[in-house]
């Protein structure tokens, strides 16, 4: 092969490794054409819908003992506006995909779903009496239950500090508003902050009860 060929292919070989690293990141700021992609694929509402946005998501088995941890996701800019083109449908546009991606900016997404068990549940015990016989006395699990926990994102070693965090109970469907079943933890950062081609892990740190972790590669992720 003669020199003059070579040089062209190996112009090709390195803007080819230049270009790797930002191919395997997650994406920020979208372009416009990345927001009608994910609008187009959050429309689709089926499988490759599903197996996408489950890149995005942990799924934990029962534990032996306390509240269950049962999901974890970390959403990117991208996976969040496939899932809002998911959650809409009449009368949502790609236009409308695009303002809300402009609105809701470049923001990290964590969302954890505590889910109470039979060790862990709505109702809790107050002072149980070691006397045979005594009737026990029993009350409500405040709605606040989940702010007793921490949660925290690691980039790496780094812990990243939220934008906001935000909770609130859920209940049971079809019951009287009394029926809690547990708790939607949302934690928002700033996409800028963390590295999008290392790995993070998002960490619940419950009193008592085993530590959670829900590790995510974000080079994996777009």
């Amino acid at each position: 092969m003669s020199r003059a060929s070579a040089h062209p292919i190996a112009s090709t070989l390195l803007a080819a490794m230049l270009l790797a690293p930002s191919s395997f990141a997650f994406d920020t700021p979208l372009s416009d054409h990345a927001i009608r992609e994910a609008y187009f694929l959050g429309q689709r509402r089926d499988v490759k819908t599903t197996e996408f946005l489950d890149k995005y998501r942990r799924f934990f088995p029962v534990p032996e003992s306390g509240p269950w941890v049962s999901i974890v996701e970390l959403f990117t800019p991208y996976a969040e506006a496939v899932e809002l083109s998911r959650q809409r449908s009449f009368g949502y546009s790609a236009q409308d995909a695009a303002g809300d991606y402009r609105k809701n900016k470049d923001r990290i997404r964590v969302t954890i779903t505590i889910q109470f068990t039979s060790s862990y549940g709505a109702v809790i015990q107050e002072n149980p009496s070691q006397r045979s016989g005594s009737a026990n006395t029993f009350s409500p699990r405040s709605p606040d239950f989940w702010k007793d926990f921490s949660y925290r994102l690691f980039d790496g070693d780094q812990l990243i500090e939220p934008l906001e965090v935000q909770g609130s109970p859920t209940y049971r469907r079809g019951g009287d508003g009394s029926d809690m079943t547990g708790a939607v933890i949302v934690l928002l950062y700033d996409a800028e902050k963390i590295s999008s081609d290392g790995d993070a892990a998002v960490v619940v740190d419950i009193p008592d009860y085993a530590q959670v972790v829900a590790p995510f590669d974000l080079a994996t992720l777009r």
